[in-house]
């Protein structure tokens, strides 16, 4: 479970469930993709420490793929059903250090960024991960989806 939830989260990431969505779902604004990257990544943190799947499947695109630490692909779905499952209690999902870059005209951005995650296993021992990653987003019918993604992990802080 560490793996597939490593890599769920360390992806990017963050923290505010639907603010900036209007913005961040449409091409109908003047919202610079960065931006919009940005308010998507704090989304899916937050999809994370509330286990809420329906972000996630809103955000990634239906043919997402994710790339663990230990090198494994994994599926949406697979990532999602993870997710579902996992015992652990997360209390702590952050990005920092966030860098988004915009390619394609304004229609393909990479983000790349750290991310921090504690809690608790599902043995109730605290925990903490950091990992840093890399993500592909796309524009597609107006709206930004995750399409790719990859995590490495980050030894401790000392």
């Amino acid at each position: 479970m560490v793996r597939t939830l490593t890599g769920i989260l360390a992806l990017l990431l963050v923290h505010s469930a639907f603010g900036g969505l209007a913005y961040a779902q449409t091409g109908n604004s003047s919202a610079p993709p960065e931006a919009v990257v940005k308010e998507l990544s704090k989304q899916w943190s937050t999809a994370i420490i509330n286990k809420d799947a329906a972000i996630l499947e809103r955000i990634w695109a239906p043919d997402f793929v994710s790339v663990g630490p230990s090198g494994q692909r994994f599926t949406k779905a697979q990532e999602i059903a993870a997710l579902k499952a996992s015992k652990e209690k997360v209390t702590v999902s952050e990005v920092t250090s966030l860098d988004v870059r915009v390619y394609g005209n304004g229609t393909v951005a990479v983000d790349i960024g750290e991310y921090h995650e504690s809690g608790t296993d599902k043995e109730r021992k605290p925990y903490e991960r950091r990992s840093r990653f890399t993500n592909v987003w796309v524009l597609r019918d107006g709206s930004w989806e995750c399409v790719s993604g990859h995590a490495s992990i980050l030894e401790p802080k000392r």
